[in-house]
């Protein structure tokens, strides 16, 4: 039985076992890798979506200049073959992008060495890319907002995970 004297308790036995070692290790979300952090991995994360997402619209791309022929029936221009030239080489700049941008995070994830600055110079290339291609369709007559808009919100997530990427490891 403890005594307890006026003013302070009695010392209380060292804690052993599993609650020693629980409550000396850092609490970290179980999913993020240690070497990442919550906010580095959520970054990853964005940059591995998108990237893939940027190579499905990349093919979507070079698929369409591809067939441009295809949508003017019967009776096309002379000029057929250069209509789709610009999205073809658009598509495979965009396709290559994709590609680095998911290939990146992937690398990041398995700490391959200077991966992080490589991945975080993409995304800020993504970002740029974004905000230049929001500002292009709001340029356009009798535009749609939805798809600046969308651009706006993938360039600030680019920014985002560029800047978390670019930033000392924790």
């Amino acid at each position: 039985m403890a005594i307890r004297t006026r003013g302070r308790a009695a010392a209380r036995p060292a804690p052993t076992g599993r609650t020693a070692t629980r409550s000396a290790r850092p609490r970290a979300h179980s999913l993020a890798p240690a070497h990442l952090g919550e906010a580095g991995a959520a970054a990853v994360l964005a940059l591995v979506v998108l990237g893939l997402a940027t190579f499905i619209v990349a093919l979507a791309m070079i698929v369409s200049g591809i067939t441009i022929a295809g949508r003017f029936g019967g009776s096309p221009p002379p000029n057929v073959g250069s209509l789709g030239l610009g999205q073809i080489i658009g598509g495979a700049g965009l396709l290559l992008l994709g590609l680095g941008l998911s290939g990146s995070a992937l690398a990041v994830l398995a700490e391959v060495k200077h991966s992080r600055l490589v991945a975080a110079g993409l995304s800020g290339l993504a970002a740029v890319l974004s905000i230049a291609g929001a500002l292009v369709t709001l340029l356009q007559p009798g535009r749609e907002v939805v798809l600046p808009l969308a651009l706006g919100i993938a360039a600030l997530v680019f920014a985002a995970s560029a800047i978390l990427l670019a930033r000392p490891r924790p």
